[in-house]
């Protein structure tokens, strides 16, 4: 965590708590708990401990990612505090941020008045109340060129040390872009600036963020074609997408065909890939494939790359897979029930993997 609220930072979230639960205790958490603060809630009879987490750039971020990794932080505690709730204090919560959060069990309070909190004896639910317009300050919403640039160093982390011509090379994006997103990133605390060099730091924050950032400043930006391909079945249409394509264009599986790779939960009959799109303009392409383009419906969507790494170089064992990361992107932008449920069991293979 890479910011830790002092008892002023916290006094405003306590100012909008008092109304709803008089007698609750908003305090900072002590250095040992990988927590934020603690709240005590004297609820009828009982009292409700919760495990209090801020997130100053919710707006910009995932919440499924920040669930989990609330979720994953409370199950690493000694027992004590199993039965802990889990509160997210927020400048403000969106109502589809709040859906995700109450699904996952999470209550939370932001600095508009909006609240949920569920406990024993206690129900509180505040929603629809805008924050007030203030002067922006610190990071600004992320922009395409931040996305394809810390999409790089998500990928492939080791980049965080290397020259910045490198990382705009990886990223394919100007070199003086590289610099502003540097300082962007150290403003969020997503890097440290360390006397052996950088570093990234709360990873599940940088993809909580980045993934919001893809879905809304990005992939909508992305060139698609769409193909209706002639075959029995969907190992049949990657078979031929292998032998065709092998020699004409890099490409790479992404989506809910990449995540079954590894989770073994959706298939959806739209097959996605990242390639080149004009290259399947080609008639002779097309009749390689067995293929005719389709308006709106189809069984094959190729998604322009985001950026160079989206495709892995060969040799490669099998089909071509995009990382795990925007595989998870292309899930949320799907966004229904299904690819939802396919992000969730993703997530956490994403998360380890930048632990380690």
């Amino acid at each position: 965590m890479a910011h830790r609220p002092t008892a002023r930072d916290l006094e405003p979230y306590r100012a909008v708590l008092r109304p709803l639960v008089p007698k609750a205790q908003l305090r900072a958490a002590a250095r040992p708990l990988p927590f934020h603060g603690l709240l005590t809630l004297t609820c009828g009879p009982g009292v409700q401990r919760y495990l209090v987490e801020e997130k100053r750039h919710l707006r910009f971020q995932d919440a499924a990612v920040i669930a989990d990794q609330m979720l994953r932080r409370r199950a690493e505690l000694p027992d004590e505090h199993a039965a802990d709730g889990l509160l997210l204090l927020a400048p403000h919560v969106r109502p589809q941020h709040g859906a995700i959060l109450e699904l996952a069990g999470i209550d939370y309070i932001d600095l508009a008045g909006n609240a949920h909190l569920q406990a024993p004896g206690l129900f509180v639910h505040v929603e629809g109340r805008k924050p007030a317009k203030e002067p922006v300050r610190g990071p600004q919403r992320p922009h395409k060129a931040w996305v394809k640039t810390v999409m790089a160093l998500l990928v492939q982390p080791d980049l965080i040390h290397a020259p910045y011509r490198t990382i705009a090379e990886r990223s394919d994006v100007a070199l003086g872009t590289v610099g502003g997103c540097i300082n962007d990133l150290v403003l969020r605390g997503a890097i440290v600036e360390r006397k052996a060099g950088r570093e990234l730091a709360d990873w599940p924050a940088l993809v909580a963020t980045w993934v919001t950032a893809y879905v809304e400043a990005l992939r909508p930006k992305l060139k698609e074609r769409r193909l209706q391909v002639r075959a029995e079945d969907k190992a049949e249409l990657l078979a031929r997408l292998a032998d065709v394509l092998r020699k004409r264009t890099p490409w790479a599986l992404t989506g809910a065909d990449a995540a079954g790779r590894r989770t073994h939960f959706f298939r959806a009959d739209e097959t996605e890939i990242y390639a080149p799109v004009d290259v399947f303009d080609d008639r002779g392409l097309q009749k390689a494939l067995v293929a005719q383009p389709a308006a709106r419906a189809g069984n094959l969507l190729v998604i322009e790359p985001p950026g160079p790494l989206a495709i892995p170089l060969p040799p490669y064992e099998g089909l071509p897979v995009a990382p795990d990361l925007l595989a998870y992107a292309e899930l949320r932008y799907r966004g229904t029930e299904q690819a939802n449920e396919a992000a969730d069991l993703l997530l956490p293979l994403i998360l380890n993997d930048g632990a380690h």
